[in-house]
């Protein structure tokens, strides 16, 4: 009888691990246009930054995405460049898994290149409409960049 239930337990293990992934793009690279018009003749810098998130509840992609872009510019700000272009972003959902706090994996990948603009960056990730969400209340719980 204790074979039995052995069974059914690895099962519901296999079941949790084959939980729902999402995966979603921006599609091709995009400029904000008032950036465009601010760096005619600047040098660009290619750059990339990635995040890790753990969140409970739901998934609010348009959130995340622009946490880690604003990560991104920060770190583009210390080499001395104040806006983004040719940005792009993917991001990928896994989960929920099967336990109570029903946890979400995502991880985030931010590439653009970076350079000078007399114009001020907008401070908004691109094609934010390719954004879908996971409804609920969500919850960061970790993040790990990279």
């Amino acid at each position: 009888m204790a074979s039995v239930a052995g069974i059914f337990i690895n099962l519901r293990r296999l079941e949790g691990n084959t939980g729902k992934r999402i995966l979603l793009r921006s599609g091709d690279p995009q400029t904000h246009q008032s950036v465009a018009d601010g760096c005619r003749n600047a040098g660009t810098i290619p750059v990339e930054y990635s995040d890790q998130y753990v969140c409970q509840g739901g998934v609010n992609v348009c959130t995340l995405l622009r946490v880690t872009r604003l990560a991104l510019l920060e770190h583009c700000n210390q080499m001395g460049a104040n806006a983004l272009v040719d940005e792009e972003w993917e991001c990928r959902i896994s989960g929920p898994k099967p336990s109570p706090n029903g946890a979400y994996k995502v991880d985030v990948v931010y590439t653009a290149g970076a350079t000078r603009s007399t114009s001020a960056d907008p401070r908004k990730p691109v094609h934010l409409e390719k954004a879908e969400n996971i409804p609920g209340l969500m919850t960061i719980v970790r993040r790990k960049n990279e």
